[in-house]
Formats: structure tokens, sequence, C-alpha cells
């Protein structure tokens, strides 16, 4: 019952956010399609948010998962990494895993561009196409954990499609 639930809001979520993102794309005052798409933003968090308490519910009925804890340890190891180690106003990428030409990134935001809530992001980079196709914004090893997992599942799938 409780995993309907979970569906059923994520499910609600994503409509919102679509429903965001077309009105942003109808809007014409530049304020308000800015709102509109900080709008799809947080539907989309939010959505992120019952993905990852799904996984942690059937989580419990289980061992952890070796990959987890192996993507667990990469993600240290990259934060970690002589990249993010220096001082710098850019941006700074680590690559956590790659499936083809898709990419699992963990980037940190310069000083200039972190939010209070977000100092961390991952993001999956498509190379054929040179964009960034998804990404999440966290704070705790374990919101980045659960995120890269999902992102990581997209890279491989998104590689088997092609």
């Amino acid at each position: 019952m409780r995993r309907k639930k979970i569906d059923d809001n994520f499910n609600r979520c994503l409509e919102r956010a679509a429903n965001a993102r077309s009105r942003a794309e109808e809007a014409t005052d530049p304020a308000r399609k800015a709102e509109y798409l900080r709008l799809e933003s947080n539907w989309i968090r939010l959505a992120r948010s019952y993905e990852f308490a799904k996984r942690l519910k059937s989580s419990w009925h289980k061992p952890v998962a070796a990959t987890i804890i192996a993507l667990h340890h990469r993600i240290l190891e990259a934060y970690f990494s002589p990249e993010f180690d220096e001082e710098r106003n850019d941006h700074r990428t680590v690559s956590l895993l790659r499936h083809g030409s898709y990419e699992v990134r963990l980037v940190e935001l310069s000083r200039m561009l972190q939010t209070k809530t977000e100092q961390l992001w991952l993001e999956l980079f498509d190379h054929d196409h040179q964009r960034t196709i998804d990404s999440y914004g966290g704070r705790t090893l374990v919101d980045i954990t659960a995120a890269a997992e999902s992102l990581c599942s997209s890279a491989k799938y998104l590689s088997y499609t092609d």
C-alpha cells in the first residue's frame, strides 16, 4: 500500500514538473518564465526524493548492494581527489562512471554559484551531443550516492539503447 502511495506521489510530481515546464515555454515575461522553471526544478527534486524513499524502503529488506558501497567509495575518492583539492573560482568535475558516450560526473560548483543547501552536483553528460541530460544537487553523501545510483542506471540504459 505505501509503495503505491510513493509511486503516486512520484508521478504527481513529474506531472506538475511537466506542467511548470509547459507554462515556462508559454510565458513571455522573463520573471514569470524563471519562476516556472524554478518550480519545475523543485518538482523534479521532490520526485527524486520519493524515488529515493522507494529505494530506501526496498533496501530495508535486503543487504546493501555491493555496487552502492562501491559507488559511495568512488564519490568519496573523487571528492578528495586533487581536482577538488585546490581553491578555484570555476567548477570542477570528476568522472564517476562512463557507459559509452554517457558519463556520470561529480561537480563542485564555484564558491560564487553555491547555494546554502547545495554544494555538490552530479550530472549525466552526453559526450556525443556535448550536453547535460540530467543533474542533481545536494549536500549529504547519502543523497548524492542515491542520486548517483539513479544516474548511473540511466547512463547504462541509454548506452544500451543507442
